[in-house]
């Protein structure tokens, strides 16, 4: 995120914090609604305290990343981080304190809020199984947690005992929409099909075995997320460009026929309600979506219509060559697709309900 929000920065200009969470585009929608219906709202996104981001965006990028790891592994600039979330939140006396999963908050920090009386809510977009230790190990502390699918049970078993609420991901038209890229994006973007997303063989082990199969079957795919030594043996390594963000992901998106899109690796039942981020972005985006179905699907989208699913891996393939070789058909699918998540699926929709229980 940080690197996106650098390079918007460079190029448009402005003050460096407003790139940084636009960047990261679900707070950025958050805060736009939150906002909206008469809230104050202060955003921390400070991932260093002697060297935050807004101090280091006028360092090279290599000297920036150099000195954030280095004052990270000290333990001391997370020391005075924590501290100072402390002290800010002292002084701006919210009635809820907001974390999202994976935020960097340490224990004893919830622990002090706890004690004070301050009531915390978090974000939770992963199965527990599926969550870091530290993750889990505060679930304890929140007194409400939103999940955009089924992963209650989970949460319950990893620790969790505050009010578990169930609220679907939503788009933001201003960020997640159609683009036209440059000559030289749309060459580096271009592809016939697009993949998003992490795979690593620990958390996507199912999603990875999909794609190698496609691969195998010699279906052009252009690959971006993760990094190269999780691909070091296998035919994923040849198809994968890096790590994209912000806006550059949605050019990559815009410049493919079709975005292949996979769940987390999950448990059963997990996944009967609810559906990931880019099963909401890749339509928001104008991109023909084939999904690998869950049962949450019918909640949000009709089948062939508006979204195309398949379950095999055989059928994923005969898919893909299916609707490459259909221009028409893909296209009205994926504009049918757009016109739902943009009446139905975006975060001014969600955001009302996550008020009601804040």
């Amino acid at each position: 995120y940080y690197e996106s929000a650098h390079a918007a920065w460079r190029k448009e200009g402005g003050k460096f914090a407003d790139h940084l969470l636009r960047a990261q585009a679900t707070w950025y929608s958050w805060k736009q609604e939150f906002v909206r219906s008469g809230h104050q709202i202060e955003f921390d996104l400070r991932s260093s305290f002697l060297m935050p981001q807004t101090i280091r965006c006028y360092l090279p990028m290599p000297v920036s990343s150099l000195l954030r790891g280095g004052l990270w592994v000290t333990k001391f600039d997370p020391w005075l981080l924590q501290k100072d979330i402390l002290r800010r939140i002292e002084k701006f006396k919210p009635d809820v304190v907001f974390f999202p999963l994976g935020s960097g908050v340490w224990e004893s920090t919830l622990a002090t809020l706890k004690q004070r009386g301050i009531k915390l809510a978090q974000w939770c977009g992963l199965p527990a199984n599926t969550m870091l230790s530290r993750d889990r190990a505060v679930l304890k502390y929140f007194d409400l947690i939103f999940q955009p699918a089924n992963l209650a049970d989970g949460l319950r078993e990893a620790g969790a005992i505050g009010e578990i609420v169930y609220i679907p991901i939503g788009i933001n038209p201003e960020i997640q929409r159609p683009v036209r890229p440059t000559a030289e994006e749309y060459q580096r973007y271009q592809s016939d099909i697009c993949f998003m997303g992490g795979l690593s063989s620990h958390y996507h082990s199912a999603r990875r075995q999909m794609i190698e199969y496609a691969i195998e079957q010699g279906v052009k795919i252009k690959i971006w997320g993760g990094r190269r030594e999780h691909f070091i043996d296998s035919p994923i390594l040849a198809y994968w460009h890096g790590e994209i963000w912000g806006e550059e992901q949605v050019k990559a998106l815009c410049s493919s026929k079709i975005g292949l899109n996979f769940h987390v690796d999950h448990e059963p039942g997990e996944l009967d309600h609810g559906l990931n981020v880019r099963a909401f972005e890749l339509p928001a985006c104008g991109v023909f979506q084939l999904l690998q179905r869950v049962p949450g699907v019918g909640e949000f989208f009709e089948e062939d219509k508006e979204i195309v699913c398949f379950d095999s891996k055989e059928e994923m393939v005969d898919k893909i060559h299916y609707y490459l070789s259909h221009d028409k058909q893909r296209r009205c699918i994926a504009e049918a697709g757009r016109q739902r998540v943009l009446s139905d699926h975006s975060w001014a929709n969600r955001l009302e309900r996550m008020i009601k229980h804040l």
